[in-house]
């Protein structure tokens, strides 16, 4: 099994830092233009995938179905993949939130959700059960994943064991992605095109400060 697990293309709340969470916005002509500029590398690299799955968000499925030109109906929706919940913090300019901001994308252990939004616990949850179902699913498939920032950074996170402190360490622009494999039994990442040049995350602006 190949898993090609991939952040959707670029959207106007992306490039304004504002966070988005679970509010469903399609790509900005920038993030469709990102998604066909993947599809045009995979094409060339004669990659076909024999099942395509996103999460529920337009901004996932629009991307989905952009590199793969299957249509939406065949895109199986994925709920264990959608963006992180940020409950009352949706919409809002990052930069503009503070310390606990800060703390989400720099020192993710001691952030605190706020009443209303999701915890780092559950996200990792719900993403690690989705990976270990797919541990057990066919050998031989070859899948395109497509999920969100936070979503994305956790499953790389936890394929390669690091500790939820690193989490934002790693830069993955919009389409990049990573690929993970069955290896001795277990879900690796083997490969990894991150798309550093489509870089949306606030972390320079913090580091900054």
């Amino acid at each position: 099994m190949e898993l090609y697990i991939m952040r959707h293309g670029q959207t106007a709340d992306n490039k304004k830092h504002l966070l988005q969470g679970r509010k469903n916005i399609p790509l900005s002509e920038e993030g469709v233009s990102q998604a066909m500029h993947a599809r045009a590398e995979l094409d060339a690299a004669g990659i076909v995938f024999d099942r395509v799955c996103a999460s529920p968000l337009e901004r996932a499925m629009q991307t989905a179905e952009l590199i793969t030109g299957v249509a939406r109906e065949d895109v199986e929706p994925v709920e264990e993949i959608i963006e992180y919940d940020f409950g009352p913090l949706e919409g809002k300019r990052v930069e503009d939130l503070g310390e606990n901001m800060r703390n989400f994308f720099l020192d993710p252990e001691a952030y605190i959700a706020p009443e209303g939004a999701e915890t780092y616990d559950a996200m990792f949850e719900r993403v690690g059960n989705y990976l270990k179902r797919m541990e057990e699913e066919d050998p031989d498939e070859r899948i395109l994943v497509v999920a969100h920032g936070g979503t994305l950074h956790a499953m790389y996170q936890l394929l390669e064991g690091g500790p939820v402190k690193k989490m934002w360490e790693t830069t993955i622009g919009n389409c990049g992605y990573f690929i993970a494999s069955v290896v001795d039994g277990e879900l690796q990442v083997v490969s990894r095109h991150f798309k550093e040049e489509n870089k949306t995350l606030p972390l320079d602006s913090f580091l900054k400060k």
